[in-house]
């Protein structure tokens, strides 16, 4: 019997498993994290503030980041909210850094990348460009 093959698959099996959780953890925390910010939260608010955000514009972002999550699902639009993602998770982080949150700040560079494994067109998400 050869299990020389078992391997390679168990991989396979994993690497997609790893690829479809970033992509839902992704749909996730884009959405949720925009809601936070529609919602107006004060902590939210003067991070943004600190960029030069007024509170309208803040709002105006959360919508664009939960718009842009649930843009993720459809694969035709999949790549284009990925960056879309991926930019605003730069601007947010910028302003945990610029707040002085540099723990959460320091995570949120994490965010980044998950958005640009979707973004990438990993064959795995449905998404090739």
């Amino acid at each position: 019997m050869d299990c020389g093959g078992a391997a390679p698959h168990l991989a396979s099996l994993a690497m997609k498993a790893l690829v479809w959780i970033n992509f839902a953890l992704l749909v996730v925390l884009s959405v949720s994290t925009g809601i936070v910010k529609i919602a107006g939260l004060e902590a939210d608010i003067e991070i943004f503030a600190r960029l030069g955000f007024s509170p309208a514009m803040t709002v105006a972002f959360g919508v664009v980041q939960a718009l842009a999550g649930l843009a993720l699902l459809p694969g035709r639009t999949r790549r284009t909210a990925a960056l879309v993602l991926a930019a605003s998770f730069v601007i947010a982080t910028v302003g945990l850094f610029v707040s002085g949150i540099h723990p959460f700040a320091s995570i949120s560079v994490v965010f980044i990348v998950m958005a640009g494994v979707v973004a990438t067109g990993h064959p795995k998400t449905g998404n090739r460009g």
